[in-house]
């Protein structure tokens, strides 16, 4: 019988990882999309707070290609497959 050692999320304790960077990376990523969905909530009236969560995780999980956009590609944001892309503005759209 083989030992794996898991380590846990500590913001989800559902998640286990067998590698505790990419744990820790998933835990920095939440910590972003918590960041980016309280400062939006500021800036922006209107949004629904499922929106706003939805939003802080879309920029969260995609923090490096919108770096790239922002450092002047902003093509790199039309890149991705657009089934992903139909499918993040369709479920926002659906909550407005």
């Amino acid at each position: 019988m083989a030992v794996v050692t898991l380590f846990m999320s500590d913001r989800d304790d559902s998640k286990t990882f067998t590698d505790k960077k990419a744990a820790d990376q998933y835990d920095k990523m939440l910590e972003l999309a918590e960041n980016v969905s309280a400062w939006m909530e500021q800036k922006i009236d209107g949004l629904s707070e499922q929106q706003i969560e939805q939003i802080g995780m879309l920029i969260a999980e995609n923090k490096d290609q919108l770096a790239k956009a922002i450092k002047g590609k902003p093509e790199v944001l039309l890149e991705e497959e657009d089934s992903n892309n139909s499918e993040n503005v369709t479920a926002i759209a659906a909550n407005e």
